[in-house]
């Protein structure tokens, strides 16, 4: 069976794949122009970002996102092909059976956080668990908050959008974690569904939901852009959800993925040879570096839904001590070398430290 390592690869040769086995959130992500694919024929594929740097990583990564898109039950045969071209490689929003995949051919598996999916049917918005849904969902309503399905090509100028992803990226002021959030596109692109809210006329929120396929359909959506106007009521980007959810639910749509809530709940898994010293100081970057990302407020903002959770694991090939895992977040665009950092580093040389004490 032949591997096709050209550098870039035209769509058409992945979108049957794609269709047929994209069901991670991640998968319509592969797709980004910035990623690399390797293609095993007649199986699937993996799609990778390449990633150098002089002190980084001198010799350089693969940093994969996502399941490989191919039957499962192929996972350990395109993961053994794969790692004949490189023995360098790191995969961030895996799930479970990839993760398994990975552990038996001898890598190291951690929880990374946890991904939060809403079904569409029988979303009953009535209790104490999402009692905050509610309450925005009534807000939105009385402030006349409406929202409408339209494509992104059905604007006659989209200058209104542009302000709006400017306000809100001017008032966000945190780092996104790269290619882990596809940017938004100003051209409508196949199968991805885009909403809107209005107020008096006036735009004041977006989301865009790419596909997730199986078997040639798409089942699902995973919530990848999202944009607020400071002003807008309260809520209205979860009202926005709420109204595509009905929308996916006529048509039979299984959930909505709300994406990772990341270092979140992060717990192992039986089978997989996990780093201790990365899941501890993983834990303490999201207890004690929220002013490098808002693990806690990401995570606090995504209960409020109580959908269902599935953790969402990391592997790395080097394994997963703390140095991988920086140089994956470096690649991603999400590491400065700054007080977070320098923090960090410095609990990690206190574990260290520790554990050396404690086997003299």
């Amino acid at each position: 069976m032949n591997t096709n390592k050209t550098p870039t690869i035209d769509h058409s040769i992945l979108l049957p794949y794609l269709k047929m086995h994209g069901s991670n959130s991640m998968s319509y992500s592969s797709l980004q122009k910035e990623l690399r694919h390797f293609v095993l024929d007649g199986i699937g594929y993996i799609a990778y970002l390449p990633f150098k740097h002089l002190f980084w990583s001198l010799r350089g990564h693969r940093i994969v996102i996502g399941d490989p898109i191919c039957d499962p039950q192929h996972y350990s045969q395109i993961l053994t092909a794969f790692f004949e071209e490189t023995q360098r490689a790191t995969f961030v929003h895996i799930g479970a059976a990839c993760g398994d995949a990975l552990a038996q051919l001898g890598i190291q598996v951690n929880g990374f956080g946890i991904e939060t999916e809403l079904p569409c049917d029988n979303f009953d918005l009535g209790g104490k668990t999402r009692a905050k849904l509610r309450q925005w969902r009534n807000k939105c309503q009385r402030e006349g908050v409406t929202v409408i399905e339209k494509s992104i090509d059905a604007f006659e100028s989209t200058e209104p959008v542009k302000a709006l992803s400017k306000a809100w990226l001017n008032t966000k002021g945190t780092n996104e974690y790269g290619i882990l959030s596809r940017p938004f596109s100003y051209q409508q692109e196949p199968d991805v569904r885009n909403f809107w809210a209005y107020q008096n006329n006036k735009l004041i929120a977006m989301s865009v939901f790419d596909p997730i396929y199986k078997n040639n359909q798409v089942i699902a959506y995973y919530h990848n852009v999202d944009r607020v106007l400071p002003d807008a009521p309260n809520g209205s980007g979860a009202f926005i959800i709420l109204e595509a959810m009905k929308q996916f639910q006529k048509e039979g749509k299984a959930f909505i993925s709300l994406g990772l809530s990341p270092l979140f709940m992060i717990q192992s898994r039986s089978g997989h040879n996990k780093n201790q010293q990365t899941q501890k100081a993983l834990k303490y970057a999201y207890k004690n570096l929220n002013y490098i990302y808002p693990f806690q407020g990401n995570a606090s903002h995504k209960q409020k839904f109580a959908g269902n959770q599935r953790q969402v694991y990391v592997a790395a090939t080097q394994g997963n001590n703390l140095w991988q895992v920086l140089v994956l977040l470096k690649a991603l665009g999400s590491l400065n070398i700054n007080r977070g950092t320098l923090n960090l580093f410095t609990h990690i040389a206190r574990e260290k430290l520790s554990s050396r004490k404690a086997k003299e």
